[in-house]
């Protein structure tokens, strides 16, 4: 039985998102909703929606709708997944999961009381990409684990909502650093140790910082590099990841479809086949696990853990120091 997916915002991105969804229309039913009724219908004119609604408590109330993904302001993720959860609605939620630890939290009883999966839109996890560089590094492919290093430097004038550092949470790091927070996580292990510096200012009507460094280091001694920012340069390099080990090396890029693993004086490159994006997949973990009643693989939980190495990141770079996490 296909998902009946209610889309909550219809901004820039639902609208990547329900395009994403097109080849898996099979399995997935989308509604739309949006505080301009006429824009929720335009979004689900062109998607092939079932229905579309002028509020959100609409969309939590309606019967056809049996998850709502939430692609709101940061700041509202805490009151809609509580309007979803109250309503009974199974709830997919973007990153970050909140802006504070207690927010969090307090969504994750919300959906306990109500007997609701709720899981993060984490779409980097899924990125096949990522998934076959986990499954090389499990078979030994880079031998014990050295270094992971993540760099992204994209072009982008935050607007509204998230140039507030109130309402963001932050500034880029936990907007869209935080995905290479769960990467490092999905590579490494929880880290033990971090520092975090801020670059200096790029984007001047921006509140929040545009640009961080953040090293970890794990119990085992595997350290972590994360280089995030936004920038005015163009045009946009590829993010890119590095896996280094004791024995060879790993590389691709987030959004792509091929992985390279060099060995000695040997290397290999590898296009993986599926969603390079990770959006089918992520949906079609949500599904299963409302169909089965199992913790999804992207958990709140999982969404609790990125959201503190973000915030202990911002911890250490107000104080200059590392800081044990």
């Amino acid at each position: 039985m296909p998902l009946a997916l209610c889309i909550v915002g219809c901004g820039q991105f639902a609208r990547t998102f329900a395009h994403s969804l097109q080849p898996v229309r099979d399995e997935v039913d989308l509604f739309f909703a949006s505080r301009d009724l006429m824009r929720a219908r335009a979004y689900a004119a062109l998607f092939q929606g079932r229905g579309a609604f002028g509020s959100y408590a609409a969309a939590a109330a309606d019967p056809r709708v049996e998850a709502l993904y939430l692609c709101t302001p940061h700041h509202l993720h805490q009151a809609h997944v509580a309007l979803a959860a109250q309503a009974g609605k199974h709830i997919l939620v973007e990153k970050p999961l909140a802006r504070t630890l207690a927010e969090g939290q307090a969504m994750l009883a919300a959906a306990q009381r109500a007997g609701v999966i709720l899981m993060v839109a984490e779409n980097a996890r899924f990125m096949v990409a990522v998934r076959q560089c986990k499954a090389l590094m499990a078979r030994g492919g880079v031998g014990d684990l050295r270094v992971v290093q993540l760099h992204e430097e994209t072009p982008f004038q935050p607007g509204d909502w998230r140039s507030r550092r109130a309402l963001n949470g932050g500034g880029v790091f936990i907007d869209s650093g935080i995905h290479k927070v769960h990467l490092l996580r999905y590579f490494t292990g929880e880290p033990a140790h971090l520092y975090a510096t801020a670059l200096p200012q790029a984007l001047a009507q921006h509140e929040g910082e545009d640009g961080v460094v953040v090293m970890t280091r794990g119990a085992s001694g595997v350290v972590g590099v994360i280089h995030h920012a936004w920038t005015s340069a163009q045009p946009p390099s590829p993010p890119w990841v590095v896996v280094s080990g004791t024995r060879g090396r790993l590389t691709l890029e987030l959004g792509a479809s091929w992985l390279r693993l060099a060995q000695g004086s040997t290397e290999q490159t590898w296009q993986c086949p599926g969603d390079a994006s990770g959006l089918i997949p992520m949906v079609q973990a949500f599904r299963e696990s409302i169909r089965t009643g199992q913790e999804p693989e992207m958990s709140e939980t999982e969404g609790l853990r990125d959201l503190a190495v973000v915030l202990k990141a911002y911890e250490s770079i107000e104080e200059g120091v590392s800081l044990p996490l």
